[in-house]
């Protein structure tokens, strides 16, 4: 008896000067967010339309000639509108200057809810029909907050025979 007392006692006094198991660390799993191509690299290779007055519109926008502008030749026209603030709807009004005829259906371009940060590409066609440095404006609306904010762009065209 005296012995398993003894006994009991010893393995409760090991079991109080031993450490603890260790814990197991917690795994925290962090997402891996993968990014896709910036703007910049969306839009790499497009100019810079140039921007007409003093608009407080947030929003850039560039364009692209697949080939150059000929005489008499349908010129196809690529576009990228990049918001800088969101909007529940955004337009882009096309005109094209004198010297120049835009194809049926090319004067406008609805978009629906745009994002900052987001490229929205477009196209359109217009035929050269003088030479010279020719215009096109195109004007880009926003809708946002019930309010809507407008932007002028002028895309210079030189047109050769």
């Amino acid at each position: 008896m005296l012995c398993s007392a003894l006994l009991a006692g010893a393995c409760h006094r090991d079991s109080e000067t031993s450490p603890p198991p260790p814990r197991p660390a917690p795994q925290i799993h962090v997402p891996e967010v993968k990014k896709g191509p910036t703007p910049e690299e969306l839009t790499a290779g497009m100019v810079e339309a140039a921007s007409q007055g003093k608009s407080r519109l947030a929003v850039q926008l560039k364009f692209e000639l697949p080939q150059r502008p000929t005489l008499g030749q349908p010129l196809l026209v690529n576009i990228a509108v990049l918001p800088q603030i969101d909007a529940n709807s955004a337009e882009v009004q096309v005109t094209g200057g004198d010297g120049l005829t835009l194809a049926p259906g090319a004067n406008q371009m609805d978009l629906a809810v745009v994002e900052t940060g987001q490229v929205y590409r477009e196209s359109f066609t217009v035929t050269p029909i003088a030479e010279g440095v020719l215009l096109l404006s195109l004007t880009v609306s926003f809708k946002h907050d019930d309010v809507t904010e407008a932007r002028v762009f002028s895309l210079p065209l030189i047109v050769e025979r």
